[in-house]
């Protein structure tokens, strides 16, 4: 699990939150977005990594989901940074795929905070990380 968080932390990095934007609501990427995460994640030929990709998606949907101590977006951001320290993803190692799910990531609105202060806004805020872990599941 903390080796999947890793990734996601990674990929904040190129991404990164917007100070102070005002809250919005959630944007829905369109399906053209995952559609290259999962085009880029299917070039990966390394097995552990993809495996690895998937559980640290999946595994921060389901945190997200459930974690009720997080009361704003912006605040998924340092634990993320924190993993990716202690782990040292490579961020070149699959230009592609990152350049790929940071595009997915913004115009999912993952980069403009928002409140999770209610079950809704909690699931939604995972739905981004549900949609990638769909687009990167691995069989």
């Amino acid at each position: 699990m903390k080796k999947a968080v890793l990734i996601i932390a990674l990929l904040v990095g190129f991404v990164g939150y917007q100070q102070n934007a005002p809250a919005e609501p959630q944007v829905v990427a369109s399906s053209s977005e995952l559609d290259q995460v999962s085009k880029a994640f299917s070039e990966i030929q390394s097995t552990e990594d993809k495996v690895l990709i998937y559980k640290l998606f999946s595994g921060s949907a389901e945190y997200l989901k459930n974690c009720k101590s997080l009361q704003a977006t912006q605040q998924f951001d340092p634990i993320l940074g924190r993993v990716q320290s202690s782990y040292g993803w490579n961020r070149e190692k699959y230009p592609a795929f990152t350049d790929s799910v940071s595009a997915y990531l913004v115009a999912a609105g993952y980069n403009v905070p928002k409140p999770l202060t209610t079950d809704q806004e909690r699931l939604d805020f995972a739905g981004i990380f549900e949609g990638l872990a769909e687009a990167t599941k691995y069989e």
